[in-house]
């Protein structure tokens, strides 16, 4: 956390530079790469060849004075009206936030409009995720990076390279911070804490999992961690099923599944039950590859 902050930031980490800073700031010496872009262009762009109904979906992204900072999708009535809420930040985390979003949406959007209404609107937040989180992936895959930036461009090696680092960094950010707020949450059911209690627990364990101070009120600030409900482990099992995901794909499909018509088929059938999705299909719940895949040096 110090190097990359020193790095980065040209000092050392405070307490409020946490995961949401730093998933934007961390990019920023190679954002010129990503600047003419469209993210909105390139994921409709994926999905339309894997044969997703891109009409149920609408997307917002009017920057207009006061409007809600962070993407968000919403499932209004499934599977035909999916509406996604984004705001720009930054290129290459536009890019991210863009294809996360939509996975959220091709997700929704395959569910079938038969299914007992339990099966279609109450998605556990575990099964939710996975899928945004699978998309978001693709904008961290090199092969698919390489496929973005131009053919001629000189220094090619040497952005996928460090895009491939900081991306393992913020992987790595995002377990640690998650975990600490998790744990927390853990504590706050199972002991009963006042939110005193919870904040102290929460600041040991972000200085045992991230490695620096903070005000433990400081949870209470986050746009998803505060509340009580136990949304963040759900991101944790969800990354995991994620990479077994993409491993499924990949040994059906090849290192290039998205470029695969065929892929956007078989996805649409194991989203297509909703809540009653068989997991068992592509996960084991096994964070082996997952670790494996964020602890190994680039």
């Amino acid at each position: 956390m110090t190097d990359i902050s020193k790095k980065m930031l040209g000092r050392e980490p405070e307490y409020y530079d946490d995961f949401y800073f730093f998933r934007n700031k961390v990019y920023f010496s190679l954002e010129t790469n990503f600047s003419s872009i469209n993210p909105l262009i390139e994921v409709r762009k994926i999905l339309a060849f894997m044969q997703f109904d891109l009409a149920k979906i609408v997307f917002d992204t009017e920057s207009r004075k006061n409007k809600y900072p962070s993407p968000i999708c919403f499932f209004v009535q499934i599977p035909n009206d999916i509406r996604i809420l984004y705001k720009g930040e930054s290129p290459y985390f536009d890019l991210q936030g863009c294809f996360h979003e939509f996975g959220h949406a091709m997700h929704a959007s395959s569910i079938d409009a038969n299914n007992e209404y339990w099966n279609k609107y109450r998605i556990p937040m575990g099964i939710a995720e996975i899928f945004s989180i699978f998309l978001e992936r693709l904008t961290k895959n090199s092969n698919y990076i390489r496929s973005l930036l131009p053919s001629n461009k000189g220094n090619m090696d040497d952005i996928v390279s460090e895009i491939a680092s900081r991306n393992k960094f913020m992987e790595l950010f995002f377990v640690a911070f998650y975990t600490a707020n998790s744990l927390m949450k853990l504590d706050y059911w199972n002991k009963n804490l006042s939110v005193d209690e919870a904040s102290d627990v929460y600041s040991a364990l972000i200085k045992e999992y991230v490695g620096f101070e903070i005000p433990g009120e400081y949870w209470l600030l986050h746009h998803i961690l505060p509340e009580a409900i136990m949304y963040v482990p759900s991101y944790l099992l969800a990354a995991v099923r994620a990479a077994e995901l993409d491993i499924y794909m990949q040994n059906r499909f090849g290192d290039k599944w998205w470029t695969e018509r065929e892929s956007g088929k078989n996805l649409s059938e194991i989203m297509k039950p909703g809540a009653n999705i068989d997991l068992s299909i592509f996960s084991k719940l096994d964070s082996t590859t997952y670790m494996k895949e964020i602890t190994e040096p680039v």
